[in-house]
């Protein structure tokens, strides 16, 4: 059984600390391994999480005082684009707010036992069928990185270079054809641009005719050509995997 790390935030320590044991005794229950970690405000999270701590799933209360929960979730999505977000709070005057984000689920407080009990196994469930790893090998040495982290692919002079989210990079001998064959039958979605860049849909913000821009944990952002005997294709398969809705022309 894989490690789901667990944040739980919220200015209630009471609260929080009771929250923090429910996820244990449910992880106790499902056979589930967790590491958890309690937080008072969203401002320390934040900063724990831009120091490069990583969490899969986040329990997070929207009305705080220091850093609201919404605040916190949109600093914590430039950093992180994949962590599960579980929101306890009283939510539907935030709603609007709340899609930018895009929450996982919402508990009302008090927490129904439940309901709970369904969406933590749901987060975990989710989170196991998303960690899934590229294994490569490279001066002789096998390595492997998260594929949820990588950002893009990109081949030159026979060498594969890997760009991750933490702005880090690997690399090793191959062709890119392969690792595109490889990664298409996993959940993860995969656009191949261009003969040299297979990118990470999940890291695209937007594209135009010709170029896909995609952003980093970091915020940074680097813009990738679109090759012309694919511009038709890749807007195609974008656009159907962002549900039918329009890119920017």
């Amino acid at each position: 059984m894989w490690m789901v790390r667990i944040a739980v935030c919220d200015d209630d320590m009471r609260f929080t600390a009771e929250l923090e044991e429910m996820v244990r005794r449910e992880a106790a229950d499902a056979g589930i391994s967790v590491e958890t970690e309690a937080y008072s405000d969203g401002d320390t999270l934040v900063a724990d999480i831009e120091k490069s701590y990583s969490y899969d799933l986040i329990f997070l209360d929207i009305e705080m005082e220091r850093v609201n929960g919404i605040n916190a979730a949109r600093q914590i999505r430039r950093i992180d684009r994949s962590a599960l977000l579980i929101y306890v709070s009283g939510y539907e005057q935030y709603l609007k707010e709340l899609f930018e984000v895009e929450p996982f689920r919402f508990l009302s407080k008090p927490v129904d036992m439940t309901k709970f009990r369904r969406y933590f196994r749901d987060a975990c469930a989710r989170i196991g069928e998303t960690e899934v790893y590229y294994q490569f090998s490279f001066n002789k040495e096998i390595r492997k990185v998260a594929v949820r982290d990588v950002v893009y692919f990109e081949s030159r002079n026979r060498i594969v270079h890997i760009f991750m989210a933490d702005g880090s990079t690997e690399r090793f001998y191959g062709r890119l054809n392969a690792v595109e064959k490889e990664l298409s039958e996993g959940r993860q979605e995969f656009l191949r641009i261009h003969q040299s860049f297979l990118v990470n849909y999940s890291y695209i913000e937007k594209m135009n005719f010709s170029m896909v821009t995609v952003i980093f944990g970091n915020g940074n952002r680097i813009d990738l050509k679109i090759s012309e005997d694919r511009e038709k294709a890749v807007r195609s398969r974008l656009c159907n995997m962002a549900g039918g809705k329009a890119v920017d022309g």
